[in-house]
């Protein structure tokens, strides 16, 4: 081979190796250094809110029963149900729906004496019933009417609002109304710009609760007040600041 072909395939040779060598040693990005297409970092602040609406109860649901003790089963069992077919038919001539009549529980159990050697002196039947009442003026007369024909056991009285779905709209609205003023305040102490919403989360709470009254209250008229409940919203959300 002549030298000026061993020259030309030497310097291929060499072009060829320098070629590779830029390839494999491309220097790539630093590290910690961001992708050109990598999402910046998002700054946030969180804030929780609170509201509660205030509503006047329009349900009350009562609890009333009857407790009779005979010496049979069957003498109880008579006794028990002849004066809550009465309790019953006193309700429904309020004007109370039979839809909202609803009896609750029913207990049979034998009574023992007090001597050494304990026997079955007789048996007691319990009947327990709950009148759901949506006209809130007929509430106490409900308590009268039922103790009148016979109910000795009053168990509890409760109050509802017929709509509590629309009053947690209100108090959500509220709380997350609250919560972005809260967020605007801080963002604008810290000098930095409110943005969207990043996130939401809730914890609801309500107070509603039963009244209960002595057994003295069936000699007296029943006077029922309702008072109001609160229906209560906490949220917690997150803005983006920048």
């Amino acid at each position: 081979m002549s030298q000026p072909i061993r020259t030309a395939g030497a310097l291929a040779l060499g072009a060829l190796i320098v070629a590779l060598a830029a390839l494999t040693f491309r220097p790539g990005p630093a590290v910690g250094a961001l992708a050109p297409d990598a999402d910046p970092a998002v700054h946030t602040i969180t804030v929780v809110g609170t509201a509660a609406v205030t509503r006047v109860p329009d349900t009350a649901r009562v609890s009333v029963g009857v407790g009779v003790t005979k010496s049979t089963v069957k003498a109880a069992r008579e006794a028990a149900a002849k004066s809550m077919t009465a309790i019953i038919a006193s309700i429904k001539a309020l004007g109370i729906d039979e839809k909202d009549i609803k009896t609750t529980g029913i207990d049979l159990s034998p009574q023992y004496s007090n001597s050494s050697t304990p026997k079955i002196t007789g048996y007691r039947m319990s009947e327990q019933l709950q009148v759901t009442v949506r006209d809130m003026a007929k509430a106490g007369e409900v308590v009268d009417t039922a103790t009148a024909k016979g109910a000795n056991e009053v168990n509890g009285l409760w109050f509802e609002v017929g709509d509590p779905a629309s009053a947690m709209d209100e108090a959500r609205a509220a709380a997350i109304a609250q919560a972005r003023t809260s967020a605007q305040k801080m963002a604008s102490a810290a000098g930095v710009s409110l943005g969207i919403v990043v996130s939401i989360s809730e914890s609801v709470s309500s107070s509603p609760g039963p009244y209960y009254y002595g057994d003295d209250m069936r000699a007296l008229e029943t006077t029922i007040q309702p008072g109001t409940q609160d229906v209560q919203a906490t949220v917690s959300v997150t803005f983006e600041i920048a």
